[in-house]
């Protein structure tokens, strides 16, 4: 993944070869986190809480995760500027594909509209370059993701808790239609505090 946003992808579009540090994490945690800090920073958390989007990789699997957002930003502001781009793309060494954006945020409605915006343009940005395209076509479970880490009620305060079940009843988040990105071969999926992303 690093190779092809660094080489292939500005190839692509007649960029210079990226050299930002730091634009990838690998894991093979059967439980991870993933941060997306104020620096722009991706940060991988392995304690239940630390993180912002949860993932569970049972089978131990090498895994990918690229900062696409800081890519993007790296590049020049003629193609950067205005660009809509998502937070991150896991990868692994299977199956799965994974376009995410990533928010801490109680207004879930406001931000859900935004991300599938940055989600279906970071989608089609990437599928125009072929080797993305290649890497994609060999997935067989290819996800664009909304990840929203809800604020926490106050310790003194269960109103939160007692009313947000759902997310315990049904612990793999939420399929969703989203017709523009079920056209490129994708699927959105949204998935709320409590929900975890399992990489099979």
């Amino acid at each position: 993944m690093e190779d092809l946003l660094r080489n292939d992808y500005t190839a692509h579009y007649g960029l210079p070869v990226c050299n930002e540090p730091n634009l990838v994490i690998q894991t093979t945690e059967t439980y991870f986190e993933i941060e997306d800090t104020v620096t722009r920073e991706i940060a991988l958390h392995t304690i239940n809480g630390d993180g912002m989007a949860r993932f569970s990789n049972p089978n131990a699997s090498a895994i990918t995760i690229a900062n696409y957002d800081k890519f993007v930003t790296s590049l020049s502001n003629h193609f950067q500027n205005g660009r809509k781009r998502c937070d991150i793309i896991v990868c692994d060494d299977g199956r799965n594909l994974i376009l995410g954006e990533i928010k801490d945020s109680p207004n879930i409605k406001q931000h859900r509209k935004k991300a599938k915006k940055q989600l279906y343009e970071s989608l089609n940005t990437l599928m125009a370059v072929p080797q993305f395209l290649a890497l994609a076509n060999n997935k067989t479970i290819k996800r664009c993701c909304y990840f929203n880490k809800q604020t926490s009620s106050p310790a003194l305060l269960t109103a939160t808790a007692a009313f947000n079940r759902l997310s315990l009843i049904i612990q793999d988040g939420f399929q969703m239609s989203h017709p523009a990105i079920e056209g490129q071969n994708f699927e959105f999926w949204e998935y709320l505090d409590g929900h975890t992303l399992t990489l099979t």
